[in-house]
């Protein structure tokens, strides 16, 4: 059976502005340390410390200000093509936020100075200078290590989504389930699926009110395949995520609606299971 529009959402609306600030709070709080301690090492003659520092502060506040950039009204769902593994296929399209390529420029090239200014201090302070204690500079270094290859992926999911020729966002066509996003393209066929769910990563839960985290569609255990998962990360999504959980659960429980699927029948459907505000 589908879902109507009279029961209560699970993710809460987006926002916008300073409304949004207290789930930013931790990067914030992280921004000014990491600059606050970068202006410090700059100011006491440490450039390359204070360049990995100012680096990793400039990333933190790009990820700030792409929760920012991203639209505070949901957009609708439509009717697009999608590539397939069999070929071309016309789909409901529910759409995610895209990125530049500058900005993926941007945050990757942060990286890489992140990762390179921190190679030197080790290097200069390790081998060079013979710096002590040893147990300081290894923390250091590991932390330094770590904030750039977080900031790379980043950047690499980035890139995936702005070099992509196909818009990003969750395609349903009559036969599967297309997901284009920034952990590249995936799909499941509809006979295939095992369950769908809201999820959240395992021992993760998202800072404030705002839903979990995932839309999960399982697979089941095949002659050829093992069981598997398609991911849906909500905080990429433009679309109402509620919306496309209902209307995903709804053509995996009627088989029978499915022939309707990218065409402007299934938008009319689509549309009866909005949640209701």
């Amino acid at each position: 059976m589908s879902k109507t529009g009279s029961e209560a959402p699970l993710w809460a609306p987006r926002h916008s502005g300073w409304k949004m600030a207290h789930h930013l709070l931790p990067s914030f709080v992280l921004f000014a340390f990491l600059a606050g301690t970068g202006i410090y090492a700059a100011l006491h003659a440490s450039p390359v410390l204070s360049t990995a520092l100012i680096a990793s502060a400039l990333a933190v506040l790009l990820g700030v200000a792409s929760a920012y950039r991203r639209p505070t009204e949901d957009h609708a769902a439509g009717t697009e093509a999608v590539l397939t593994s069999t070929g071309p296929r016309a789909a409901t399209w529910f759409p995610m936020f895209r990125t530049s390529a500058q900005w993926a420029a941007v945050v990757m090239g942060l990286a890489v100075v992140i990762l390179v200014a921190t190679v030197a201090l080790s290097a200069r302070l390790l081998i060079l200078q013979d710096y002590d204690p040893l147990v300081l500079i290894i923390l250091l270094a590991i932390f330094l290590l770590a904030t750039g290859i977080y900031v790379l992926n980043r950047g690499i999911r980035l890139a995936r989504i702005a070099a992509a020729s196909q818009e990003p966002g969750v395609y349903l066509t009559r036969s599967r389930i297309v997901v284009h996003g920034s952990r590249g393209a995936r799909e499941i066929y509809w006979n295939d699926v095992a369950g769908i769910e809201a999820a959240d990563p395992a021992r993760h839960k998202p800072l404030g009110k705002r839903g979990p985290a995932w839309i999960v569609v399982r697979q089941e255990a095949g002659e050829q395949a093992r069981a598997g998962k398609v991911v849906i990360l909500v905080h990429e999504l433009t679309a109402n995520p509620d919306q496309l959980l209902r209307t995903l659960e709804h053509y995996w429980a009627n088989p029978g609606d499915r022939a309707e699927l990218g065409t402007g029948a299934a938008l009319v459907r689509v549309a009866t299971l909005r949640p209701s505000p």
